[in-house]
């Protein structure tokens, strides 16, 4: 049984000029505290990604799963609305959070999974999740975007459920979201471009090798080169509920 969504996923590099734990600790705090009083959000969680864990997502030919260093991301918001027409009034209540993500971010993209466009095996944040990974996939330009979406939330979700994996979420991506916050970078090429992300957890980190090779994902990851050029993986280090869950 799994939950459809209205939701969007914002990506973000942090800014290089600040440490890192400083960074993500502005993230998670001040700039969380002007998110939480937007109206119309059933959830925002922020999810910060480790430093050194990536790239661990099975190599299969023709699909790059190494994160290149060049456009290595911080984490991403996630974000779920009450409905498409709720989704369309919170740019009216954005201009604080606008302003202040230059004092954080270097770069932000933003993606619309569009009406029902998320696929969650979960009704809201499970805080008993030990280890999150966040899995982000490139179209194989060709493919089809019904191939895509098939896969990503038809094939490999309901894989990575069988083989038990935690707070399922997956997600397929609408072309071009604005995302035209002041101070900011907003470039996304398409050679980087992702189109879908699946976020999944397990009860810890050294359970992730085990679910990836369990015979159900096993099949789904044989196949990804037909719908996908690349596949990135990242450990989520903390995932931060700000709205929709008790923090």
């Amino acid at each position: 049984m799994t939950t459809r969504t209205t939701s969007a996923l914002y990506y973000v590099r942090l800014r290089e000029d600040l440490p890192r734990d400083v960074a993500q600790a502005y993230w998670a705090g001040l700039h969380a505290d002007i998110v939480r009083r937007l109206p119309h959000l059933v959830e925002y969680r922020q999810h910060h990604f480790s430093a050194t864990d990536h790239g661990y997502w099975p190599a299969t030919p023709r699909v790059g799963t190494v994160t290149p260093a060049s456009w290595r991301l911080d984490g991403f918001a996630e974000v779920r609305f009450q409905n498409l027409a709720s989704g369309l009034l919170v740019p009216l209540h954005l201009r604080e959070v606008f302003f202040d993500e230059q004092n954080v971010f270097e770069q932000v993209l933003g993606h619309l999974a569009g009406p029902t466009g998320g696929r969650w095996w979960t009704e809201g944040h499970d805080p008993h999740v030990g280890h999150r990974t966040t899995v982000l996939l490139r179209r194989r330009a060709g493919a089809s975007r019904r191939g895509f979406r098939n896969f990503v939330r038809e094939r490999l979700a309901p894989a990575l459920e069988t083989a038990g994996a935690l707070d399922l979420r997956a997600y397929t991506f609408l072309p071009g979201l604005p995302h035209p916050t002041p101070g900011i970078a907003h470039h996304n090429p398409a050679n980087r471009r992702y189109h879908g992300a699946v976020l999944f957890g397990t009860t810890h980190r050294g359970d992730v090798d085990a679910l990836l090779t369990h015979p159900e994902v096993a099949a789904a990851i044989a196949v990804q080169g037909e719908t996908c050029s690349a596949v990135h993986s990242y450990a989520v280090h903390r995932t931060v509920p700000v709205i929709g869950a008790p923090a």
